[in-house]
């Protein structure tokens, strides 16, 4: 049974792998990913041999730690994404769970996952082979910390399978960890270009006093699930045989523990497996927004694709990350304006104001790919006869009323955070050039690149790669595009910032005004157009076939 599970993994991996150039692509660049991270760890764990016992044991115990912590969390995501061994596909066949789980748990570790725990645990081993006390104790604890890493995840899911079965507890998962993820991205930067100035001032840095510093952070670590097989060779150097036997015990309870809740859940699953929890949800008739558009055809588009994207998470996604992009380059020129000359400080101050044009930056891909996430609901408004030009025109008039407001209270926030108002004409013709040039570009892009989309139900993180080289071009094309369109603009911009705002920062406003205009007309125009000779091939291209 273990064999036939596991062949029947990996037969299944390389079939979606297969399934599209897009995916082939995707997955090799994981794999190298993967092993270009997990090489150059597997040897600098191996040359901690010769460090200090206390050295080693802090940084394997706690970064092995962390490794097996981030298991669950990685698993939870992914719960509900195309989880090809799920208890649900065995619940027809006579086999009872303690049978298949053996199976299912090898099929568990043939992931990337488990490839770049077992890389590093070769290291871990060969770190601490100075004493064959301590190469037992290395191979005892990967291999218990390995199976607490597949059990533990599979233990978890298991549990909150039920909740994460829920569109909207996914979708509230999936949000959270972006947001994270951007909020420590915007630290490191932040941090990152602190640290240069901290070295040019003379401030010098200890590695061996950072890896001590630590020391409270990895023996809490060792008295956790999470620590306790791997902290089994730092207790034996020590002679402490007391502290290693006491967590070579807990680990093997907790092993026992997590395999007996993922063997209850997963037994419970093979009898019921269409157990899902239901969900209602009151409709209103209209929002406030509904009365701002217009009754026409584009307004119709406009209202339905504003609830799009206060419902559909993937844009809410997209939305989130479009507000952070002003805060990163804001982030970025104020730790690089630090204890830097004053005419430098005023310099940044200047550039600092410009931050809002950011907001823009996203708006081509959004704007283009936004009829990809109709999916194959978009017939019922090819069948109405909407033409391209009002789809055009009504998707549009949804972003722009999303990211108008915000534009708006950026560019006050950011100029009056800068505290020059005499910029304010050149920050506004630049945001307004480029968030048109962006929309407009967008519009265009969106008549000839579509990309199906996974349904709105499924896991945000399950992409599919089905874009292929088509949609890496038009993604590279929709950042790069409007930034052309929108030199002239930028450039009267550096005029002004550099040799005065007037008359400089009303010619930028001016030109700005005109360039979003003009692309805005094109895209509008020539995209429309397009949409209404191929909307079969449209429709057929957006449509999600799983």
């Amino acid at each position: 049974m273990v064999r036939a599970l596991v062949r029947l993994q990996l037969k299944l991996t390389w079939r979606q792998t297969r399934a599209s150039t897009g995916m082939m692509i995707g997955s090799l660049i994981m794999v190298l990913m993967v092993l270009g991270s997990a090489v150059p760890l597997l040897f600098g764990l191996a040359a901690l041999r010769g460090a200090s016992v206390e050295t080693r044991g802090i940084i394997m115990t706690l970064g092995f730690g962390l490794l097996t912590l981030g298991w669950p969390l990685m698993v939870t995501l992914m719960t509900g994404n195309n989880d090809m061994l799920d208890a649900g596909r065995f619940a027809l066949y006579p086999v009872r769970a303690t049978r298949l789980l053996p199976g299912l748990l090898a099929a568990a570790a043939m992931g990337l996952g488990g490839l770049l725990t077992v890389l590093m645990g070769v290291g871990y081993v060969a770190g601490w082979s100075s004493s064959p006390s301590t190469v037992v104790a290395a191979v005892v604890g990967l291999a218990l910390g390995f199976a607490t890493c597949l059990v533990t995840s599979r233990a978890l899911s298991a549990v909150l399978a039920s909740v994460l079965r829920r569109r909207k507890a996914r979708d509230l998962v999936m949000v959270v960890f972006v947001v994270a993820v951007l909020a420590l991205s915007l630290g490191i930067q932040y941090f990152s270009h602190l640290l240069p100035n901290d070295l040019q001032q003379g401030v010098t840095f200890n590695l061996t006093d950072i890896v001590h510093s630590m020391l409270p952070a990895a023996t809490a670590m060792a008295w956790t699930p999470f620590g306790w097989a791997w902290a089994l060779p730092w207790a034996v150097a020590q002679g402490s045989w007391g502290a290693a036997a006491i967590w070579l015990g807990l680990a093997f309870v907790w092993l026992a523990f997590c395999g007996w809740i993922w063997g209850r859940q997963f037994a419970q699953s093979l009898i019921s497996p269409l157990e899902t929890g239901g969900s209602s949800e009151k409709i209103a008739k209209a929002n406030p927004l509904d009365r701002l558009m217009p009754s026409t055809p584009a307004g119709a588009v406009a209202k339905r694709d504003l609830r799009y994207w206060r419902r559909d998470p993937r844009r809410l996604i997209g939305a989130i990350a479009t507000l952070i992009m002003p805060f990163i380059m804001a982030v970025s020129i104020y730790a690089s304006s630090v204890n830097q000359a004053p005419d430098v400080m005023a310099l940044m101050k200047a550039v600092l104001a410009f931050s809002p044009v950011m907001v823009g930056f996203m708006a081509a891909i959004s704007v283009a790919y936004d009829i990809s996430y109709d999916g194959s609901a978009l017939a019922t408004q090819i069948v109405t006869g909407i033409s391209g030009r009002d789809d055009r025109w009504g998707r549009l008039l949804a972003y722009l009323t999303i990211f108008g407001p915000i534009q708006v209270v950026m560019i006050i926030g950011f100029v009056a955070y800068s505290g020059r108002w005499d910029l304010l004409p050149s920050v506004t013709g630049c945001c307004i050039a480029y968030m048109g040039a962006g929309a407009g570009v967008g519009s265009w892009m969106g008549s000839i690149w579509q990309i199906p989309q996974p349904p709105a139900g499924s896991n945000l993180v399950n992409r599919g790669g089905t874009g292929g080289v088509a949609g890496f071009v038009g993604t590279m094309l929709g950042i790069l595009l409007p930034g052309l369109l929108c030199l002239p603009t930028i450039a009267i911009a550096v005029v002004a910032v550099a040799f005065g705002p007037n008359p400089w920062a009303w010619i930028t406003l001016a030109v700005g005004l005109l360039t979003a205009w003009l692309l805005l007309w094109w895209g509008v125009r020539s995209g429309g157009r397009r949409l209404d000779r191929k909307w079969p091939e449209v429709l057929a291209k957006v449509t999600w076939k799983g």
